[in-house]
């Protein structure tokens, strides 16, 4: 009797107190998913690279033996500069370490999460040193609970800009870490050569080749952890970044780049069939809202910008030319990465990966990916020579410059430009602005809305002091952007001008 009376009272009790017990539900709920996903304690482990990422420090300070800043230069230096004996190099290097998961050994000097963080930011140090100390290193150090681990480590490399009148950075990322099927794997085999291994060579390649010339705008090398496990490195690194109120230009980050063959079970939007190769094709992600190829975005207009550059500035001038297919989603279906967390948090963001993708995360045979088989290669002869790589020197090798050429252009190129557009009769009228600082070029890209293409349909080259008319037609809307060169450097292209025959002209952004 007493037992049924109690429990009768206490229900009594807790529905006369149900917008109070459901308030303390909702505070537990929101403390334990922050507590589950989320970063704190986060800090620099040296204090000046936090004053560069600010623009508070002397750029003299930081300047090469001898200063190479030419845009024109710069780039044809990138692209003949990337090695792939370098990169393949330390790719092997990865493999040594055993198991990169988040989670892993950090203790021993040989291997596990620990020992890689270790090495990778002693190959900054390294760097700094062959370049008149211009990179400053360190890690951006946070705690969070990631697979029993609770503090976790972004190893970083940072290139000071030669201005800092107006000072927003370049960042260039990969993440390091790695896993098995099993998420939380963290004594296995995780070789992780092309996710992400590729991703990580890729960034600590560009801070060895970038490191040797001036750039307006300071650049970040980094390879956030845990992203495997959920984002938590890149979380650690928007969320830091944020909270300073440092400024971003654009974000780039490389996520499975070497792989040039299709697995079973590769995410969509992805490659064909098992087996297909692909080394001249790159995806690039990024977000809009609703998926609306129509609707723009700052991203959509990395990723355009990327494609341009790609076309007219790399191709020319590398044997094997690269296509970029510009995806309309932020992400393969069901899968994330870490551009996601910047993007989130109001910067411009895309990710790279390869065409084709060896397998859906899963882990399951015969995909690679996740799995204890994603290695560099194999001895087929016994030689001690791989005869077989799975990650594909060249394909890696032209993502890097693609990085490294797109991002030294944007951190001395121009800031973004704005045109007058209205409508005469049967013509759009672009008048230019006759006088614009540094901008020797205008490029003009139009969008049409009966194209199914999320790239630009054409693309004009002007001087600054011209007036453009586009014909309209009826029932057909244009989608205008603008961007202004340099020296050679194109900056970012303009939000969208709108136009059709109605008369109307309108901000296409979201």
């Amino acid at each position: 009797m007493s037992f049924f009376f109690n429990i009768t009272y206490t229900y009594q009790y807790l529905y006369d107190m149900k917008p109070i017990v459901l308030f303390c539900i909702g505070l537990l709920l929101l403390f334990f998913d922050c507590s589950l996903d989320a970063q704190t304690n986060m800090f620099i482990s040296n204090p000046s690279g936090l004053e560069i990422l600010k623009g508070n420090y002397n750029p003299a300070k930081y300047l090469p033996a001898k200063l190479i800043q030419h845009p024109d230069t710069v780039r044809m230096g990138i692209i003949h500069e990337v090695s792939t004996i370098e990169q393949i190099k330390l790719l092997k290097k990865l493999e040594t370490f055993y198991n990169r998961n988040s989670g892993s050994d950090t203790m021993s000097l040989a291997t596990g999460i620990g020992a890689c963080r270790t090495w990778i930011l002693s190959y900054f140090d390294q760097l700094s040193k062959l370049s008149n100390n211009r990179l400053v290193t360190g890690y951006l150090e946070f705690d969070a609970d990631i697979c029993s681990k609770g503090h976790h480590k972004n190893p970083f490399a940072i290139l000071p800009g030669l201005d800092t009148s107006n000072h927003e950075i370049l960042v260039i990322e990969g993440h390091y870490d790695t896993r098995n099927e099993g998420r939380c794997d963290t004594v296995g085999y995780t070789p992780g050569i092309d996710d992400n291994g590729s991703g990580t060579v890729l960034v600590m390649e560009l801070a060895r080749v970038m490191s040797k010339y001036g750039f307006r705008h300071t650049i970040l090398f980094t390879t956030p952890t845990g992203e495997d496990e959920g984002l938590f490195g890149a979380k650690a690194w928007a969320e830091y970044l944020s909270l300073q109120g440092i400024k971003i230009r654009s974000v780039l980050n490389n996520d499975i780049v070497g792989g040039i063959y299709c697995g079973k079970t590769s995410s969509p939007p992805s490659c064909p069939y098992f087996g297909h190769v692909d080394s001249t094709h790159v995806r690039v992600f990024s977000y809009s809202m609703g998926n609306d190829p129509f609707v723009n975005s700052a991203h959509k207009q990395l990723a355009r910008y990327m494609k341009y550059v790609q076309d007219e500035l790399i191709n020319p001038y590398i044997s094997t030319p690269m296509t970029i297919n510009i995806m309309l989603g932020e992400d393969r279906s069901g899968r994330g990465g870490d551009h996601t967390p910047f993007r989130q948090k109001g910067y411009t963001a895309v990710r790279i990966i390869s065409a084709n993708e060896h397998g859906n995360g899963t882990g399951k045979s015969p995909d690679r990916n996740h799995t204890t088989r994603d290695i560099l290669g194999k001895d087929l002869n016994g030689d001690g020579i791989l005869d077989s790589l799975f990650v594909n020197p060249g394909y890696l090798l032209r993502n890097t410059i693609l990085n490294g050429v797109v991002t030294g252009l944007l951190a001395s190129a121009p800031e973004k430009m704005s045109a007058t557009v209205e409508i005469q009769k049967n013509d759009a009228i672009i008048d230019l602005p006759a006088v614009y600082d540094k901008a020797e070029k205008v490029i003009i890209g139009i969008r049409k809305f009966n194209s199914i293409s999320l790239d630009f349909d054409s693309v004009y080259v002007l001087k600054p002091t011209d007036k453009f008319a586009l014909r309209l037609f009826s029932g057909q809307k244009n989608f205008i952007s603008v961007a202004p060169v340099w020296h050679g450097a194109p900056g970012l292209f303009s939000d969208e001008y709108e136009v059709n025959l109605t008369g109307s002209v309108l901000m296409n952004k979201n």
